[in-house]
């Protein structure tokens, strides 16, 4: 199998509709750093407790670090659980009035993704001032003289994967619209093309 920079761009058909975008690389990319994230929080804590209890000597700014990284790591996957099918919502319902209803049910599932947006749009417009405040006034976040790091960077990755979140609800939400003009989902043997 050969890659293209076609390929790249456009993507390539994946199974459950899914394409091999540059988009696709990089919200899945996201999520893996979330997941390195977590390992990292995970590593933080046991070499804490570990010092704490070996050495008496407990490492300065663990619970802050891990406070601010549990924010980023939410963020840093959201895209990606979308994007997958993984977000929470009532699927008993839409599953089956969509089989019954196509055009109805993919219009329903459009105006879901389109209020998921809306939302992720509000998230975003109150983080960027958030954002722009703390990098002008460099606010640092813990205990002054014992552990401080820069607030920026996690208000930076709120509102970069914000922005990305959209982006994957409002190409969700044209591809539902799609669906709901044709009146069904591609095939299964289209999707394997």
């Amino acid at each position: 199998m050969t890659f293209s920079f076609k390929t790249l761009v456009l993507g390539r058909r994946l199974g459950g509709g899914h394409h091999n975008s540059l988009f696709g690389y990089l919200v899945d990319g996201l999520n893996a750093v979330g997941s390195l994230l977590i390992f990292s929080i995970m590593a933080m804590i046991v070499v804490d407790v570990l010092s704490r209890n070996l050495l008496n000597k407990p490492i300065a700014g663990v619970a802050e670090l891990v406070a601010a990284s549990i924010v980023m790591i939410v963020f840093l996957q959201l895209p990606s659980t979308l994007r997958h099918g993984r977000m929470a919502q009532a699927d008993i319902f839409i599953q089956g009035f969509t089989v019954r209803h196509p055009r109805i049910g993919h219009g329903l599932q459009t105006l879901f993704y389109l209020a998921g947006a809306y939302m992720l749009m509000v998230v975003y417009q109150g983080a960027l001032p958030t954002f722009l405040r703390a990098w002008e006034r460099n606010q640092f976040m813990g205990v002054e003289g014992v552990f401080t790091f820069p607030v920026w960077p996690i208000r930076l990755v709120v509102i970069a994967c914000a922005a990305i979140t959209l982006l994957q609800y409002l190409l969700l939400a044209l591809q539902a619209l799609v669906w709901a003009v044709k009146g069904a989902a591609p095939d299964a043997e289209e999707e394997r093309s």
